[in-house]
């Protein structure tokens, strides 16, 4: 962990990061507050979704999550995306959600945060690379059986 202490200075300053981390109530209406995304291990899909994911997906990436109630619609069903797939995982597609985000209005809101941008923020692009594949690696195994 030492190894990649400097850089918390980094993510901490750049501030562009921005993750929906709790439910704020303004006026009974539940909404999203976003901080800045803390850093986390690229070699750790699980600890990335616990600290970037859950908060919408929950912690069984059901689609859950406290803030679930906020968006605008709601999160997807993680753990259904096997299934919904005809059995197969697709690990392309959800590889290019987290790159670039949700590009078809049926596959998700704008709420969802780009993974690929914030990601950049904490590292080369070999980095990104390996958060993104360790993300979708620790996606497979919550896929309903």
């Amino acid at each position: 962990m030492a190894a990649h202490g400097w850089y918390r200075p980094i993510v901490a300053s750049a501030a562009m990061i921005l993750l929906p981390a709790a439910l704020a109530v303004a006026q009974g209406t539940p909404q999203v507050e976003r901080k800045t995304a803390p850093y986390t291990s690229p070699a750790s899909g699980e600890e990335m979704f616990r600290t970037y994911c859950t908060v919408c997906h929950g912690p069984e990436g059901q689609g859950d999550g406290p803030a679930a109630v906020a968006l605008k619609k709601p999160p997807a069903n993680l753990a259904r995306l096997a299934s919904s797939n005809g059995g197969s995982f697709p690990v392309a597609h959800v590889e290019q959600v987290l790159q670039y985000g949700v590009r078809v209005p049926a596959h998700g809101s704008s709420d969802m945060p780009i993974w690929g941008e914030a990601f950049r923020q904490m590292g080369d692009a070999s980095m990104v690379r390996m958060r993104i594949a360790n993300l979708v690696r620790h996606l497979q195994t919550l896929q309903a059986r």
